[in-house]
């Protein structure tokens, strides 16, 4: 039986997988600031995006994205605005590449997207939904 702290941390470490095989460079996990955290931070043609991810090993607790509460979403813009303040020079961003080398790219859109991970006993079983610009989906 697993704890809900590993649930979580198992849905992180497979919604990072999932990201990477979809193009996204992740910049940060678990970036925590002014009282709110962010679960992963990702860009992608140009569009930066933070990542809420809930996890669920069964539907006894309602759908994962359920979990994402309007005291959530205020926590994690929260910190999106350090993350701006400490990171963001104009409209671009510092994006380290595989060389070591610090790229400055331009950021052309942001959006806050939730992943929702099932897990199941049985890994072919788990799935992941995307749920892009969650804010706007309200």
């Amino acid at each position: 039986m697993r704890t809900a702290k590993q649930i979580g941390q198992c849905g992180e470490m497979l919604a990072v997988k999932y990201l990477e095989k979809q193009g996204y460079r992740i910049l940060s996990q678990n970036y925590r600031a002014n009282g709110g955290e962010i679960d992963i931070i990702g860009f992608r043609f140009g569009v930066l995006v933070f990542f809420e991810v809930k996890t669920r090993s069964n539907d006894k607790f309602g759908s994962p994205a359920e979990a994402v509460t309007p005291q959530k979403i205020k926590n994690i813009h929260n910190a999106i605005y350090d993350f701006y303040a400490t990171y963001r020079r104009g409209n671009c961003i510092p994006i380290i590449n595989r060389f070591g080398t610090e790229r400055r790219k331009i950021i052309k859109k942001t959006r806050i997207d939730v992943i929702e991970v099932y897990l199941s006993d049985n890994e072919k079983d788990t799935r992941i939904n995307h749920i892009k610009d969650w804010e706007n989906t309200l």
